[in-house]
């Protein structure tokens, strides 16, 4: 395993050379220059030569390629390719991974290879570059693709070599600001967008492709050239109640989506904003079932035919703050309710409140949360097995938990709707918690976010005596809101058996307190029209933070702490 040695400073100024900026200065011929064998080959796909690389385990699959030195000496460039990959593994050093680089040795015998950067995991194409200043006398070069001690498949296409400065896409944020921090505006009044491209944290220029929607039905795009320091503003409004959602993304040099690594997953290089009109106005796009509270009594009395069966109770360790146990339960379904109950050591009994969890939409285990005066119960939303191999939740995730609650067939009736018991599970997890000794009797608290924060409010909906719930980002609001034209989101097809899982019409039985932490004003999962139409609804004291350029995951360029916010209460 090699450094990849000395890197010289990636510059961004043009060179004065006789070559136009951008005209390519070298293509590999790679289906001549690479020799086959059975850890790479080349293909030849819609006319395209691709370059293909394999290894079932971590070792070295590289290719150098020379490259005439004279061509890049003294030169500005750029190495550019489209790159593909599959089930990569995360290398042993920062340097290791899928490589697209310039290998660059001066007169000196000294090394530089730049490279693009690198994740592991999976992606689909994306055009990675990387700019250099090339010395004035250099000895040797070559251009160097494949797996450096990572395993996986990766795929190489459109190599090139241009001399160019692009910028340094690696280190590329879009920014932005509305202008007001408290994003309400008056039917049709102007609202105001402004974004910035940084590199490195400074100002910088490029293409902005910005896009316009609305819970209004209206989308609209434009492409803006932007100087250093000198924003692109979008002006729009909004004649009715509801959501403006703006959003704007970096292209390169050929209009194509600037993708860039950020927490080991590869994505745009984007900012999002939002702003609204008479949001305390809004109602849900389609009424509540009529028969709501009926079909969950039955579903509740479903759960009380099946007795209350502490199946397991594993002590699983013991830390410096508490017990950790491995808990299943009887509850209806092919499922139990299973999750890590923590419980302080020396507690009392009656002496502490109790918290239930619920985590985001996926396949994984359930977590551990403890401290030293509650009791926490994390419960696992598929009644599934914690703490397992990650392929044991890779495989139920491709395959019978593939797309759960997102079946149009079970979703025409409530009854046949995956998340029925899931909630079911939630409320049996609730009572066998509240049967523990030490439970104080008085005090339980409910949290989660997206996924989990659905669950919570079901959970707090079904049940008595909640103390206060506490959730973030909340999925599965307005399912109703497509029917009236509002932003869809990442959620399920509507259906009519949906209406009786909204999370909006368990939000109108809620009566306890309910913070919501945070929600994004440029959530693409969870459009905040369906927030705000869950905090309308609520019937308690509630609170509510939105922020600006809040997507449902963070992003390059969003900082979280400093992000402008705004917290409505009721």
């Amino acid at each position: 395993m090699r450094n990849p040695g000395f890197i010289f400073p990636v510059l961004l100024s043009l060179a004065a050379t006789g070559v136009a900026a951008g005209e390519k200065l070298y293509v590999p011929e790679l289906s001549r220059q690479v020799q086959p064998g059975p850890d790479r080959y080349v293909t030849e796909e819609d006319g395209v030569t691709v370059l293909n690389f394999t290894a079932a385990a971590i070792g070295e699959n590289t290719v150098a390629i020379p490259v005439d030195p004279a061509l890049l000496a003294g030169r500005m460039v750029t190495l550019s390719g489209e790159v593909a990959q599959t089930d990569v593994s995360a290398g042993p050093h920062p340097w290791n991974g899928v490589r697209l680089a310039l290998k660059l040795v001066d007169e000196t015998g000294r090394l530089n290879m730049p490279q693009a950067g690198s994740v592991s995991g999976s992606a689909e194409w994306t055009v990675r570059r990387v700019s250099v200043k090339v010395p004035d006398k250099l000895k040797s070069a070559a251009i160097v693709l494949g797996l450096d001690w990572v395993a996986g498949t990766a795929r190489f296409r459109n190599i090139a070599i241009t001399e160019e400065a692009l910028p340094d896409y690696a280190a590329c944020t879009v920014t932005g600001s509305a202008d007001r921090t408290d994003v309400r505006y008056r039917p049709g009044e102007e609202m105001r967008f402004s974004f910035l491209l940084q590199e490195n944290g400074r100002p910088a220029a490029g293409k902005l492709r910005i896009t316009r929607y609305g819970d209004d039905g209206k989308t609209e795009t434009f492409d803006m050239e932007t100087k250093p320091g000198v924003p692109a503003v979008c002006r729009t409004s909004l004649a009715r109640p509801g959501f403006v959602m703006v959003k704007a993304v970096l292209l390169d040099r050929e209009g194509k989506v600037v993708n860039r690594s950020w927490a080991n997953r590869f994505c745009p290089v984007e900012f999002g904003l939002g702003a609204c009109v008479g949001p305390e106005t809004l109602k849900q796009g389609v009424p509540e079932p009529a028969d709501f509270d009926a079909f969950w009594r039955k579903a509740k009395a479903e759960l009380a035919a099946v007795p209350m069966q502490v199946l397991e109770k594993k002590l699983v360790k013991e830390t410096d703050i508490s017990r950790v146990y491995d808990v299943k339960i009887a509850a209806p379904g092919k499922r139990p309710v299973s999750g890590y109950l923590t419980i302080p050591k020396d507690a009392k009994p009656g002496s502490l409140p109790l918290y239930l969890h619920f985590h985001g939409y996926g396949v994984q285990s359930a977590e551990v949360v403890e401290s030293k005066d509650a009791i926490h119960f994390f419960i696992n939303a598929h009644g599934i097995e914690n703490g397992r191999e990650p392929e044991y939740y890779r495989d139920l995730a491709k395959g019978e938990l593939n797309g759960y609650g997102f079946k149009n067939d079970e979703n025409r009736q409530p009854d046949t709707c995956y998340f029925k018991n899931m909630i079911l599970r939630n409320l049996r997890g609730l009572e066998f918690a509240r049967s523990l000794p030490e439970w104080n009797g008085k005090e339980t608290y409910l949290q989660g976010g997206s996924h989990g924060a659905f669950q919570t409010m079901a959970a707090a909906a079904l049940s008595d005596g909640i103390t206060g719930c506490e959730i973030g980002i909340p999925w599965l609001c307005d399912l109703g809101g497509v029917e009236v034209g509002r932003l869809r989101g990442w959620r399920p097809d509507y259906a009519p058996g949906l209406g009786y899982y909204d999370t909006v019409n368990f939000a109108s039985r809620v009566s306890c307190p309910v913070t919501i932490t945070h929600a994004g004003l440029s959530d693409w999962i969870c459009p905040p029209s369906g927030v705000w139409v869950l905090f309308n609804n609520l019937k308690g004291k509630a609170s509510m933070t939105m922020y600006q350029g809040l997507d449902h995951a963070f992003y390059p360029g969003y900082n979280h702490d400093t992000a402008s916010r705004h917290t409505y209460t009721k």
